[in-house]
């Protein structure tokens, strides 16, 4: 009965292994997220959001990203 026990471990372990090692040591699985975007400040509320998702604006021949309709206005307002 013992031999069968640890015949099974080694079996689960011997396979644990190998999982490791065509992994290259590093858990390749999809994590669920998605695709990344990268983050940008918001120059009026300091806010950081997805540039995908951010209202973009040109400000005194700059480009700004904004996190709302609202912060882009009260930054345009106070630009000279």
């Amino acid at each position: 009965m013992k031999l069968l026990f640890f015949g099974i471990l080694a079996y689960f372990v011997f396979r644990f292994v190998q999982k490791i090692r065509s992994s290259g040591g590093r858990d390749r699985g999809n994590t669920g997220l998605g695709p990344v975007d990268e983050m940008v400040q918001d120059p009026n509320c300091m806010t950081y959001i997805p540039k995908g998702g951010a209202i973009r604006k040109s400000v005194g021949g700059e480009t700004h990203f904004f996190c709302s309709q609202a912060c882009a206005d009260e930054f345009q307002r106070k630009k000279p």
